[in-house]
């Protein structure tokens, strides 16, 4: 399945593996080469959607990691998609945050020393969709203490760390359709 040379990690069609193998791999402990692999894939599938769009970005938080977290619920609903159809249903999901016109990065730091980086035009839709969970903040489009507080309010009712950074569980919950 996984092919290594002396610099790129490769998985041949890792679009085509089903979500309960990759979370199979993802769960290994001593599996850093296929973990890469899948956040190298990712990654380029990312840059390749967005260019197809004419985009910066289609998600807001400058690491693969946590767009692959966020996959990697998405393939917890339904194991038997492909790791593709997940990440594609992530992405198509966050269309709201997807960075069209600003490379403008904002370095999100948490008193815990947790760094993020995070795209500044996505703010505005960040905002908003906190308030669609109750978070009653202003939507100026500045990620300042009243968005963080917000943040880390929603963190604790979820049982979550208290990180007043967004996350790819965070970008999850926020972005799931709502039920009534």
């Amino acid at each position: 399945m996984v092919q290594q040379s002396q610099t790129i990690i490769n998985i041949r069609n890792a679009g085509g593996i089903n979500c309960g193998q990759f979370l199979g791999a993802m769960r290994q402990e001593n599996n850093p080469r296929d973990k890469t692999a899948f956040l190298q894939w990712a990654a380029a599938y990312t840059t390749a959607f967005s260019r197809e769009r004419s985009l910066i970005d289609a998600f807001p938080i400058i690491d693969t990691t946590e767009l692959v977290v966020m996959t990697g619920l998405l393939c917890l609903e339904d194991e038997r998609v492909t790791f593709e159809v997940a990440l594609r249903t992530a992405l198509s999901r966050l269309e709201p945050f997807w960075v069209k016109g600003s490379p403008e990065i904002l370095n999100l730091t948490d008193p815990s020393g947790r760094r993020v980086e995070f795209f500044a035009e996505a703010t505005t839709a960040f905002q908003e969709a906190l308030n669609l969970f109750g978070a009653e903040i202003t939507v100026d489009g500045a990620y300042g203490n009243q968005t963080g507080n917000a943040v880390r309010r929603l963190n604790e009712a979820r049982g979550s760390t208290p990180w007043l950074t967004p996350d790819g569980e965070l970008l999850y919950q926020l972005t799931r359709p709502q039920t009534n």
